[in-house]
């Protein structure tokens, strides 16, 4: 009787874990218009690399939030979502995107929104030289490139906790549960912000 009654409260359980698994399945939900913000601001070394300055220039941070419509649920996972690029601006990138708004970027934050996700275009900073001459050279400033969007992220996910706890939670998520999603080059972001804590965790160039 006991392994009876300890199989129907695992079956009941596995049963109600499914369905309110399936909000996150399936398109419930139309999508709000974006809601644009500011999540920090720090320093871009692209007018460097493209000789508009000698030094590094702080510049905001903005994301683009997608939100479900017509969902009551006030604790919702949240997914960042990093645009491709190569680290470089759109169109010097010789890519066909390299944006926040980018229609992959767009679409796959419209999906997500609609299974009852909030999910964040996220804008990051840019910039390397990818001509020079010197191998070392390209390679560590790339390096340098990437970890720079490994803070950005890591400053994205400090705003959607500070907006939960301290912001009147304007979105209605759960602080606890804020993923990374990178397409293309977002991916070395979303990779690195999973296994890196320290930047000294970076092989150094030999």
């Amino acid at each position: 009787m006991k392994n009876f009654t300890l199989f129907l409260f695992l079956l009941i359980f596995a049963l109600s874990s499914s369905l309110s698994a399936q909000e996150y399945m399936e398109e419930l939900y139309d999508v709000s218009e974006p809601t644009t913000v500011i999540y920090g601001q720090n320093a871009t070394i692209l007018p460097v690399i493209f000789q508009q300055s000698d030094e590094a220039v702080p510049r905001p941070l903005p994301m683009d939030i997608y939100t479900p419509v017509g969902d009551n649920n006030d604790e919702r996972p949240v997914m960042l979502v990093f645009h491709t690029g190569n680290f470089l601006p759109f169109p010097q990138n010789n890519g066909t995107g390299g944006t926040r708004q980018d229609s992959t970027v767009v679409e796959t934050c419209k999906r997500l929104a609609k299974r009852g996700y909030v999910a964040c275009a996220v804008d990051y900073r840019l910039g390397w030289n990818p001509v020079d001459p010197d191998q070392d050279f390209r390679t560590f400033f790339l390096i340098n490139a990437a970890y720079r969007g490994v803070q950005d992220a890591r400053t994205a996910v400090r705003y959607m906790r500070l907006n939960a706890v301290d912001g009147g939670d304007s979105f209605g998520i759960d602080p606890d549960k804020i993923g990374v999603w990178g397409i293309g080059t977002g991916g070395y972001i979303a990779a690195a912000v999973a296994t890196l804590d320290d930047y000294a965790e970076i092989p150094a160039l030999t």
